[in-house]
């Protein structure tokens, strides 16, 4: 059927008739819409020029678009170039195409699709809001965090309302290239605005609060959502549980959690690990423990390092009974240990209790996990 198509327009003269670029436009039309035609477009074009067919404005409008839809930007952009080699004025319409497709693909860096932004605007076209939101898409992609936030004061600039998803972009890649104070200026904007922050906006800021340990003012934040009716979620409440444990209030990130209940927020595996990882570190290893079981209860499943910061510590305050009981949960949950338990004042302590047979049951479990590491149980064992 398009061999037919082909066929006819190139018959056009035979029949006493004048071909135009109206007869192009509508076989390029019809070609762009398969594959097959496609690969026909060439030798039309290169025809339709030996007929003296003199391609339009609309003509590049075709080729442009579909250049755009399968992907072959670069060769877009060639034509777009080309068109005022032929005296035609590119509108915005194909700026936009382009651009958009430009940040979609992937094909292009952020350095290109903002000199391609560049260029719009010195030929004095101003970007509408799907162009700039595609574009703090790929710089925030790309960590650039200033050019980001260049591109939505633009956006202010020529009389557009950026969204909260669109401040909340620009304020996450701020705060992770560590820009805490242009993101206490955006935060304070977004209020200024009229915009109202969604539990997104909120993690994404809490986050940045606690990464300059300022965790107060992070609970002041939790207030401010709960007034504008934002209810605080697992996220909120790991972020602000990961820096207390980190600054070394440990109590009061348990305080926390047993908060977050009550508000009837369930804690998650993260969660778990965050406060036992604390309370470790603290040295409250039983309380650790505790918390590991009710975990396992809840039907998480620990990293086996969660394990191993467990069984150390109680090695440490000479609780041997208890980590015993520890490894074998590991070795029937099939959980891989690491080595930091296995360090030889740790197994030395593990003999002296006279429980070294019950240790040795699994001594086949450990040595297949652990000869990968250089070291077996069993030759550590033998030392002993």
């Amino acid at each position: 059927m398009l061999q037919d198509a082909v066929d006819v327009f190139l018959r056009i003269p035979k029949f006493r008739s004048t071909p135009s670029v109206h007869s192009l436009n509508t076989l390029l039309s019809v070609l762009c819409k398969k594959s097959i035609g496609l690969q026909m477009v060439h030798q039309i074009l290169l025809k339709s020029h030996a007929m003296n067919i003199r391609l339009e404005e609309s003509s590049f409008h075709i080729l442009i678009t579909t250049l755009s839809k399968i992907k072959r930007v670069g060769y877009a952009i060639e034509l777009l170039n080309h068109m005022r080699h032929y005296g035609y004025n590119p509108d915005l319409t194909l700026y936009s195409l382009i651009l958009s497709s430009m940040c979609e693909h992937g094909e292009f860096s952020s350095g290109d699709v903002m000199d391609f932004l560049g260029e719009m605007q010195i030929l004095g076209f101003t970007p509408n809001v799907g162009d700039c939101v595609n574009v703090i898409k790929v710089l925030v992609k790309d960590g650039r965090g200033l050019d980001a936030l260049d591109v939505l004061n633009l956006m202010k600039l020529d009389g557009m309302k950026p969204d909260i998803v669109c401040y909340t972009m620009v304020l996450d890649v701020i705060i992770s290239a560590g820009n805490f104070q242009e993101a206490d200026n955006l935060f304070d904007e977004i209020l200024v605005m009229g915009l109202v922050p969604d539990i997104y906006t909120f993690n994404v800021y809490i986050n940045g609060l606690c990464k300059q340990k300022n965790v107060e003012y992070g609970f002041k934040m939790v207030g401010l959502m709960e007034e504008f009716g934002c209810k605080p979620d697992v996220v909120t409440y790991n972020t602000l549980i990961g820096m207390l444990c980190k600054i070394g209030h440990v109590m009061r990130a348990k305080d926390l959690v047993k908060e977050m209940g009550l508000k009837g927020v369930q804690g998650n595996l993260h969660t778990y690990r965050i406060l036992i990882d604390g309370l470790v570190s603290k040295d409250e290893v039983m309380e650790a423990l505790v918390l590991l079981e009710e975990m396992l209860s809840l039907g998480f499943i620990p990293r086996s390092l969660t394990f191993d910061e467990i069984v150390c510590g109680l090695c440490k305050k000479g609780i041997f009974f208890e980590a015993l009981k520890l490894l074998e949960q590991m070795a029937s949950s099939n959980i891989t240990p690491g080595t930091k338990w296995q360090l030889p004042e740790h197994i030395s302590g593990l003999l002296q209790t006279g429980l070294h047979l019950v240790l040795g049951h699994h001594l086949k479990f450990y040595n297949c996990h652990t000869k990968s590491r250089g070291a077996s149980l069993s030759g550590i064992l033998v030392d002993y």
